[in-house]
């Protein structure tokens, strides 16, 4: 590793000319002056960032880490200086030149690793986005795996390996891997949609086909909700995805739509006066706002109305508070006005989505 350079640089003698005293004297000086070096350049270094942060300056980019990189690997290539002056077999150097090529493999992944994170996680702060942040963080490990992957497969090479038998082999094993792994794959292909594209966030309220609760947890192939009656429901990532999902977290406010059945023989009059009743009863309730209620069909069963009004709540355990108060309120209404619900059944309303 650049020994013919640092033996230009200072040539006291290869270590296979040389006697042993006199080889481990050149190496011992090698070490010394190396050590030297790297301490004034290191302190010079450390001194301009110490001044740099007293000044109030932002730090250069990795100004940290890059340091602390650079003065790890000067300090393996003065051992690597340092054993070129020893006589040592062919096998033994062979040997340590693969170590020293992995220790070197290591400081510079890590490196790259560190400031894929510093420069991710940068962006995520100047744009002020949390939740981007977030799946920043939970795309790490897979970003951190893939550098050190590649890490790999570089050093492989440089031992002399010959990759393309390698990479053959794993092809061809990949196929019938693929194969077998095929649900896997896509509830973890799945898992990065959800990250990437954020359709809901935990403790949000979801509801997916008959079950409606809040996220508890998002896994890399399957997701978990705490359903209204306490059950814990796990879903797979990729029939998450497949079908329609609502979500109640981000709302603002809740639209309300509900019918109500009259008597037949409840008379024109007196059904004239539920909409006014209707709007009372919102109107006395806080944060509701009522839009129309209408008499929308005259049926063998009674007088069917329909009513329309705002919740303006996000929470939708605080909205179905206020939907019952508004019922009971009209409700009460209804009795002392002498309407009756010709069919209770029939009374259905939901907060809409």
């Amino acid at each position: 590793m650049l020994q013919g350079l640092w033996l230009a640089i200072l040539p006291i003698g290869q270590g296979e000319s040389l006697p042993l005293n006199q080889a481990l004297v050149a190496a011992a000086c090698r070490l010394l002056l190396g050590l030297a070096v790297l301490l004034v350049l290191t302190t010079l270094a450390h001194r301009r960032l110490a001044a740099s942060r007293a000044q109030g300056k932002d730090d250069p980019f990795l100004a940290g880490p890059v340091l602390r990189t650079a003065s790890q690997l000067g300090l393996l290539l003065l051992m690597d200086w340092s054993w070129a002056a020893l006589p040592v077999a062919a096998q033994a150097n062979q040997l340590y030149q693969a170590a020293s090529g992995l220790v070197a493999l290591l400081l510079v992944v890590r490196l790259i690793n560190g400031g894929l994170e510093h420069v991710l996680g940068s962006l995520g702060n100047r744009l002020g986005d949390l939740g981007g942040l977030e799946r920043v963080q939970a795309l790490m490990p897979m970003l951190r795996g893939a550098t050190w992957l590649i890490g790999a497969l570089v050093y492989l090479q440089n031992q002399g390996l010959q990759l393309t038998a390698v990479l053959g082999a794993l092809a061809g094993a990949g196929l019938g891997i693929g194969f077998a792994l095929q649900a896997p794959a896509r509830d973890f292909f799945s898992y990065i949609t959800i990250l990437l594209d954020q359709p809901f966030q935990l403790g949000q309220l979801l509801r997916f086909d008959d079950v409606t609760g809040r996220v508890l947890k998002v896994g890399l192939r399957s997701t978990q909700l705490r359903s209204l009656d306490g059950e814990l429901v796990v879903i797979n990532n990729a029939n998450l995805l497949a079908k329609t999902l609502r979500n109640y977290g981000d709302q603002v406010q809740r639209r309300v739509l509900q019918r109500l059945l009259l008597r037949l023989d409840s008379g024109a009059e007196a059904a004239a006066h539920l909409p006014e009743l209707a709007q009372a009863a919102i109107g006395r309730c806080p944060q509701a706002r009522f839009e129309r209620c209408h008499l929308l069909e005259l049926t063998p069963g009674g007088l069917l109305f329909e009513l329309a009004y705002v919740l303006d709540m996000a929470d939708p355990g605080l909205a179905f508070d206020r939907q019952q108060a508004i019922n009971l309120d009209l409700l009460e209404s209804l009795e002392r006005s002498g309407l009756l619900l010709a069919d209770p059944a029939g009374v259905g309303s939901a907060p809409k989505a």
